[in-house]
C-alpha cells in the first residue's frame, strides 16, 4: 500500500480545520473523490471531539484497512485507540474485536507489519475484557510519589557534580532539574518547576508528568488548564495534517478522562483551535 502525500492546497484545508474556521471541513470534502481515506479521517476527529462517537467510529472503521496510506504510525495507532475508546463508551466491542481482528489477518497476509499487527492485538485484548487503551502500567494514571522523594537541592547536587557549568537559574539547568525530579522528587517541586519553566521549550511528556501532579495533588483545575495549554501548543499536530484534533490525548488516561466530559471537552477542543504560529504550514 502506498503511502499518500496530500498536496499544499488539501494541507491547507486541513490547517484551516484546526483553526476552527468556519466552512472549512466542507471545502474539504470537495476533495473526498481523490483523497476519499484522508477526508474519512479528518472528519472521524472532528467528531471524536464533538462526542460524536458514533460517526467517528462508523468514519473509522471505513478506513482501517487503508491506514498504511499515512507515513507515520502514531496516526494508525491514534485512531485504532479512538475507535477502542468509541466502541467501550458505545458497547459495540464485539464489533470492533472483529474488525481489528480481520485487520490484523490482512496485515499478516499481505506484508506481516509487526507494529500494526501487535497494536490491534492490543487493542483487542482492551475491548475484550473491557479495559481502556493503557489504563494499565501507565506511571502517571493514577501517578504515585516516591516513598522518600528527594529534594531540589538534592538532586541539584547531582547535577552540579557533572556539569559544573550550569546554574540553578540557567534555563536549560533548571530543564535538567525538572526531568530529575520527574523521576525522583516530589509533585510540589516538579510542578513549582514547571511553572518557573514557562515560556522555555518543553516537550508533550513533561506536560503528562505535570498534569498527572496535579491530579495527584487534588488540583483538577489546574490539570485541565495545563490540558488546555497543551492543546494549544499543536505538540501533538507534528507528522501529518491530516491531525485536526489532538488525538494522541486518547492514549493518555489522565488526558482521555477530560475527553470524556463534555464541559472539559469544551475548553481543550476551544484551546486546540487557537492558531499560535506554531506550525510551519508548507
Amino acid at each position: 500500500m502506498d503511502v499518500v502525500k496530500l498536496p499544499k492546497k488539501v494541507r491547507m484545508v486541513c490547517y484551516e480545520i484546526m483553526d476552527g474556521k468556519e466552512g472549512a471541513l466542507d471545502t474539504l470534502e470537495s476533495f473526498a473523490d481523490k483523497y476519499p481515506h484522508q477526508v474519512a479521517a479528518v472528519k472521524a476527529e472532528v467528531a471524536y471531539f464533538n462526542l460524536d462517537y458514533e460517526k467517528a467510529l462508523a468514519l473509522d472503521l471505513t478506513i482501517l484497512p487503508w491506514l498504511e496510506e499515512w507515513h507515520y504510525s502514531n496516526v494508525s495507532d491514534e485512531h485504532m485507540t479512538a475507535m477502542t475508546v468509541a466502541a467501550i463508551q458505545l458497547h459495540r466491542e464485539q464489533e470492533v474485536i472483529e474488525a481489528l481482528t480481520k485487520e490484523q489477518a490482512r496485515i499478516r497476509a499481505e506484508n506481516g507489519l509487526p507494529q500494526r499487527d501487535r497494536f490491534c492485538g492490543i487493542m483487542i485484548d482492551c475491548l475484550t475484557r473491557g479495559v481502556m487503551p493503557f489504563a494499565e502500567g501507565n506511571k502517571n494514571a493514577p501517578y504515585c510519589e516516591p516513598e522518600e522523594p528527594q529534594t531540589r537541592e538534592q538532586l541539584w547536587e547531582q547535577i552540579k557534580s557533572k556539569n559544573k557549568k550550569l546554574t540553578p537559574d540557567d534555563p536549560k539547568g533548571k530543564a535538567k532539574l525538572f526531568y530529575l525530579c520527574c523521576l525522583y522528587g516530589s509533585a510540589k517541586d516538579v510542578v513549582a518547576l514547571f511553572e518557573e519553566l514557562r515560556g522555555t521549550p518543553l516537550g508533550q511528556a513533561a506536560y503528562e508528568d505535570v498534569i498527572a501532579r496535579y491530579l495527584y495533588l487534588g488540583d483538577r483545575e489546574k490539570a485541565l488548564e495545563i490540558t488546555e495549554e497543551l492543546a494549544t501548543s499543536r505538540l501533538w499536530a507534528a507528522a501529518a495534517p491530516t491531525q485536526v484534533r489532538p488525538m494522541n490525548f486518547f492514549e493518555n488516561p489522565n488526558l482521555r478522562e477530560f475527553l470524556l466530559e463534555p464541559e472539559s471537552l469544551r475548553r481543550i477542543r476551544e484551546a486546540a483551535f487557537i492558531d499560535n504560529g506554531t506550525l510551519t504550514r508548507k
